[in-house]
């Protein structure tokens, strides 16, 4: 059975300790030592170095840092772990740490990297608490963050002016206006557009493809697929345009991404700039005919 010391036997250890750490000779024997130390191969194969000493072993070994390895507590072990520790709580169990404490923990985090093993827990920690919510708990914690931003004065329009200064020539390079409502973009680089629209790589997906396939078999050279925002009217960004003078386009809509949309309320969008609008939807694909018949009535009409 393990024997404990008394609190007198372990104040005047503690007051020895201090005493013998107070002498700059003694630290400079303790380093003269560590320095002496040679660093060897684990015993155990992981691959990583220990410093052995006459007496005893700093860092880790086979026989004491990895006698664990490769094996599993059994269930029977884990519920007599757990029983054991029950009587036995956290130090901090009920407590709080103090706004001194907190301000030193947080000055000693500052500018410390996380690592990239660290990051992805935390990553992971969080989609498995957000995927263990059901959909009640996720709606209130919504609503509580919208409720904590709700009557927040503005941003002052100098910090935006700022905000957006530094990021400007670094993520974007929009021409903007700073009003106490926030910023407004007022106009955006053609050559930044082009610089995004590149670095996304969009592809036509099968549906598109096989609408693009039907256009080039029905009207080689006339049309041309827009869906990677090499081409955007008012703010939307079309599927396919017609490039032979034609201000018409046709637009694909996915039986998922754009159920419950109206196709006149597309069409309102590009009307007054002149285009007309056909819209296929996703499942008329499995209809090849109906689809071509279609597409030739659009594009024969005046």
């Amino acid at each position: 059975m393990a024997k404990f010391c008394s609190e007198q036997t372990r104040r005047l250890r503690s007051e020895a300790a201090k005493k013998r750490w107070s002498d700059p000779a003694f630290k400079e024997m303790v380093s003269r030592k560590m320095r002496r130390r040679v660093s060897i191969p684990c015993q155990c194969g992981c691959g990583k170095m220990t410093a052995r000493g006459k007496k005893f072993v700093l860092g880790h070994n086979a026989r004491f840092s990895h006698p664990m390895l490769g094996r599993k507590l059994s269930a029977a072990t884990l519920e007599k772990l757990r029983a054991a520790n029950a009587g036995h709580p956290s130090p901090m169990a009920g407590k709080h740490h103090s706004e001194a404490s907190r301000k030193k923990m947080s000055e000693s985090h500052k500018g410390v990297p996380l690592s990239e093993k660290h990051r992805a827990s935390i990553g992971k920690k969080s989609i498995q608490v957000w995927a263990g919510k059901s959909n009640q708990d996720r709606k209130r914690w919504a609503e509580n963050i919208s409720a904590g931003e709700k009557g927040k004065p503005p941003m002052n329009p100098e910090a935006l002016k700022r905000m957006a200064m530094t990021k400007r020539g670094k993520r974007c390079s929009p021409k903007t206006e700073f009003t106490s409502e926030g910023m407004k973009i007022l106009h955006r680089d053609p050559a930044y557009m082009e610089k995004v629209r590149k670095a996304l790589n969009i592809k036509p997906n099968k549906p598109e493809t096989a609408i693009l396939n039907l256009l080039n078999l029905l009207y080689p050279g006339e049309w041309k697929y827009t869906g990677d925002f090499s081409f955007t009217i008012n703010g939307k960004c079309p599927d396919f345009v017609n490039c032979n003078g034609q201000k018409k386009i046709i637009e694909l809509f996915g039986d998922y991404w754009h159920r419950g949309e109206k196709a006149e309320d597309r069409a309102a969008v590009f009307s007054p700039f002149g285009y007309r609008t056909l819209v296929i939807w996703e499942r008329e694909l499995k209809k090849p005919d109906l689809v071509i018949n279609k597409i030739r009535e659009f594009a024969g009409a005046a």
